[in-house]
């Protein structure tokens, strides 16, 4: 394994950005900018050992600082929405920035953690190069309170993991519940229709038309939401928000160590992607705003169209602050957030 860094470029401030390369020993290689510590690319092989990169991205720091939908961003303080932009910790209410529609809050508001830019070092953790990257978010910031402390580290392992590890204190009491939202298309190109999916999850978070979570959870519906068992994404009769950009809710709650989440297959290059994470819950999210107000173009130019890839954000409920009995993505002094998620690689 090794990482190495190069110049990407300034911010309009001035200060400037860099994109570190991750090798492993098989010739799997993520690219990753301290700008929103953000997966910019990720190449994995089919089955005939022929690369290929497997996530949405841009190709110049100046088409990221113009606006995405996140590409493989590092969303915080909480992915996710906040029901109104509103909550109340110890009797005062916060009052957010409602930037989803002007209905809720989403991804931490207009200024989270995916437009920030991050301190970044390089460490070597027991024969593991792992790239470490710190922020410190000042009480107030986006409406939020207390000072949060946050680091997300990123190693690509000789086992084919790609590893993201979170930790986070904070000096007073905050929502929190960061997450990775790269969008992942295994064939490398084209839609994700023939894609199988497997999440293991038997109840969903409920939402209105708006996407507004309502602080309810229900089962699975077979043939509409039910991804127990593998599903062709294009078998469907309809996606929407309902079967295709809702928080799942992991059967086997938050847990010490990673345990399988959910399995992606892709027939045509072979590649499967297990995702295992720590964290109680997975958005499942099939790209189906892509291109809706304007053209979301990528690498190369491509105007990339519904359903051209999808998110599998590890996190727990994000309205939690509102609802704190169907999660927990709340930080509290003296305590530290320690989460860890990995997308395993694999062939069949």
């Amino acid at each position: 394994m090794s990482i190495t860094s190069q110049a990407y470029g300034k911010l309009p401030s001035g200060k400037e950005v860099s994109l570190f390369t991750l090798t492993n020993a098989n010739g799997l290689r993520a690219e990753i900018m301290d700008y929103g510590a953000s997966l910019v690319s990720l190449h994995v092989p089919d089955r005939d050992g022929d690369l290929a990169d497997i996530v949405l991205g841009k190709d110049s720091l100046d088409e990221y600082v113009a606006g995405h939908p996140c590409f493989g961003s590092t969303c915080g303080r909480v992915a996710g929405r906040i029901g109104g932009g509103t909550f109340k910790i110890e009797g005062k209410t916060h009052t957010l920035e409602t930037n989803d529609g002007g209905i809720n809050n989403l991804h931490g508001g207009p200024e989270g953690f995916h437009v920030l830019l991050w301190s970044a070092k390089i460490i070597d953790d027991f024969g593991v190069a792992k790239l470490v990257l710190s922020l410190t978010d000042p009480d107030g910031h986006n409406g939020f309170p207390g000072t949060v402390h946050c680091t997300v580290t990123y190693a690509l392992l000789d086992n084919d993991c790609l590893e993201i590890h979170y930790e986070a204190t904070t000096d007073r009491t905050t929502p929190f519940n960061p997450t990775n939202h790269s969008y992942f298309n295994l064939k490398g190109s084209g839609n994700i229709l023939r894609h199988t999916l497997q999440i293991s999850a038997d109840s969903v978070a409920t939402v209105d038309e708006h996407s507004t979570l309502l602080g309810r959870r229900d089962p699975v519906v077979a043939g509409y939401n039910d991804y127990r068992s593998p599903i062709k994404i294009g078998s469907l009769k309809k996606l929407e928000v309902g079967n295709a950009d809702i928080h799942f809710f992991l059967n086997e709650g938050r847990t010490k160590l990673p345990k399988l989440a959910a399995t992606l297959k892709e027939p045509i290059s072979g590649r499967v992607m297990e995702v295992l994470t720590t964290e109680p819950g997975v958005q499942f999210y099939a790209g189906l705003s892509l291109s809706e107000d304007a053209p979301d173009s990528g690498k190369g130019g491509t105007i990339h169209k519904p359903m051209d890839a999808l998110c599998l954000e590890t996190q727990d409920y994000p309205d939690s602050i509102n609802y704190p009995d169907m999660g927990g993505a709340i930080l509290k002094p003296g305590d530290t957030f320690k989460s860890t998620t990995l997308f395993r690689f694999s062939t069949d």
